[in-house]
């Protein structure tokens, strides 16, 4: 599961070919505090006899320490959006720009360095390994870049931020949804990364626990400046951002 983010790309999304056309793109207007820059990206998935047009043309800037909400129904394209972002799936046409570099032209490696140090993710099923306990599953990203510099201190601190000192030995099978999703961000900010990525953070949590997760990332958001961007589909989880973009169809609104 970690190789497809931090080892490898997902290998059904992974392309030999050449990004067509990308390089001839010319990227205009980029604000100097952009950390992400998204400009014409399309992406199309051929299902047989069907073709789905995820993205169309879609072009966009996000802010360093920016809270951003990208908003949308079921298929709107908002995942396929943040994965192309985050360089985890290629578009067909365009450019997506990390701090002024082409994600797209780099190797696996040099994007899974990208991922590991500068990136962390929040999944909406949590995405936790069953047999580490709260602090393994916290301390894995900085294991997997050989971050060991006052590890223990940095771990015990983010338990305590979200809350989980107590459930530290606890296996992922004896915590709640709201804990898990807890242990999720903590994961995230790990490797002090330069930007989260949150898909659906709160879809798998009632209500009342997710509010309790988008306050804690945003009290985050708040102490860290670190750049959030939130996919969601409910109006009460955008409403935390600081700006909201909403895609339809493939297409920003």
């Amino acid at each position: 599961m970690w190789s497809d983010f931090f080892g490898a790309d997902i290998p059904y999304l992974g392309f030999n070919k050449q990004i067509f056309a990308t390089q001839n793109i010319e990227v205009t207007g980029v604000a100097k505090d952009s950390i992400i820059t998204v400009r014409g990206v399309s992406k199309n998935y051929n299902l047989g006899r069907t073709t789905v047009y995820a993205l169309r043309g879609v072009s966009l800037d996000v802010k360093e320490g920016e809270f951003v909400a990208i908003v949308g129904n079921s298929g709107a394209g908002k995942t396929t959006l943040l994965n192309c972002m985050a360089g985890l799936d290629s578009p067909d046409y365009g450019v997506v720009l990390f701090r002024g570099e082409n994600l797209h032209k780099m190797d696996d490696a040099a994007k899974s360095k990208i991922r590991l140090l500068e990136m962390g993710f929040i999944f909406q099923s949590y995405a936790l390994l069953p047999h580490f306990n709260t602090r393994e599953n916290v301390a894995l990203p900085a294991d997997l870049a050989g971050l060991s510099n006052d590890l223990k201190q940095r771990i015990e601190s983010l338990l305590m931020g979200v809350g989980l000192s107590n459930q530290a030995k606890q296996f992922p099978a004896t915590l709640s949804g709201g804990q898990m999703q807890r242990v999720a961000i903590a994961r995230a900010l790990t490797n002090g990364p330069a930007v989260i990525f949150a898909d659906e953070p709160t879809g798998d949590l009632d209500s009342g626990t997710g509010k309790q997760v988008m306050d804690l990332l945003k009290k985050f958001h708040e102490e860290t400046k670190t750049t959030i961007i939130v996919i969601t589909h409910e109006k009460d989880v955008a409403d935390y951002a600081q700006r909201q973009i909403v895609i339809e169809d493939g297409l920003l609104a």
